[in-house]
């Protein structure tokens, strides 16, 4: 008894649909993919311990977040942003928001997200205090810009971060050593 192989002849006409639903499947599955995966975080340029920052306003491009770091006095690194928005208005940043600040950032388009929230972060105005409730908030750096120059004084992002971060990173590793006693 010998098995005879059947050859299964199937025409365009009628494997076209087969190939569009894998061809839907797979579209969808890249897109869900690409949506999930949150963006690269972008590179900083390091500042050294009392460098200020000093860059020209026509290098900034337009709604496109500049990252940079600072050591900071307990040797963390102090990673902050200037963006220039449509127009000449100027924003200078820290790129983490208060009590996620070491789960880091990262940046979606032209907006920078919070690293554990996911969570695009509230951009706050210079004398504006950020709620209790809602954290996630960029809280401005003090700039200086004479003409077409701008500066960020190296001691205006250690002051602002002393103001708005040491506290609540001292709370938080005070709560985490008191739960582990």
């Amino acid at each position: 008894m010998s098995a005879r192989k059947r050859r299964v002849n199937i025409s365009w006409r009628q494997a076209w649909p087969i190939w569009l639903a894998f061809g839907i499947v797979l579209g969808l599955g890249i897109l869900g993919v690409w949506v999930v995966t949150p963006a690269t975080k972008m590179p900083t340029k390091a500042l050294s311990q009392g460098e200020d920052l000093a860059i020209g306003v026509a290098k900034l491009e337009a709604n496109v977040p500049n990252f940079f770091s600072y050591p900071g006095e307990s040797g963390e690194k102090i990673e902050f942003f200037v963006e220039r928005e449509a127009g000449d208005h100027i924003t200078a940043a820290f790129a983490s928001c208060r009590k996620c600040y070491r789960s880091g950032h990262y940046r979606q388009g032209s907006q920078v997200f919070c690293g554990r929230c996911n969570q695009p972060m509230e951009r706050m105005a210079t004398g504006q205090t950020p709620a209790p409730a809602n954290d996630c908030a960029q809280i401005p750096i003090p700039l200086d810009q004479p003409g077409d120059q701008l500066a960020i004084r190296a001691t205006a992002i250690a002051d602002a971060f002393a103001r708005w971060y040491t506290p609540v990173i001292s709370q938080d590793g005070n709560s985490h050593s008191s739960k582990q006693n």
